[in-house]
């Protein structure tokens, strides 16, 4: 686990790891935000951002980003196989930043980034216009 973490953040642009890493998805976090821009994408603010809570019942989104066009990107990252359920979660992040931050215009965008994923999610996301990044694990 420790040697797939190593080559986790190496890929990502990081120079050296220690061998306490243990790659969990708030460590996958914290190696994309820096690698947002070779996406297009940057953070959308200090106070818009990083394991957003947006309220009981709706969730904590993990990364809320704008593009070039000033249009939020809401990533969701999966540190394993990631079945279509993620697409829900997806959507409702999307639905709760339209409705409550994006202004009137301002397109909202979802977006998976997985070490894995599978047909079930590959289809869903297709047909719901959810953007998918794998990130080689191994």
């Amino acid at each position: 686990m420790i040697e797939t973490a190593q080559r986790v953040y190496a890929r990502l642009g990081f120079s050296g790891t220690n061998e306490k890493i243990l790659i969990l998805e708030k460590g996958l976090e914290e190696a994309i935000k820096p690698n947002l821009k070779k996406l297009g994408l940057r953070l959308a603010g200090k106070s818009i951002q990083q394991q957003f809570s947006m309220g009981v019942g709706v969730g904590r989104s993990d990364l809320i980003c704008l593009d070039e066009n000033d249009d939020f990107t809401v990533l969701e990252l999966k540190r394993g196989m990631s079945s279509d359920q993620a697409i829900g979660q997806v959507l409702r992040y999307v639905g709760w930043v339209q409705e409550n931050i994006a202004t009137k215009g301002q397109k909202v965008h979802g977006c998976i980034v997985t070490g894995d994923y599978d047909e079930q999610l590959r289809l869903a996301a297709s047909a719901a216009k959810i953007r998918i990044i794998l990130v080689r694990l191994g």
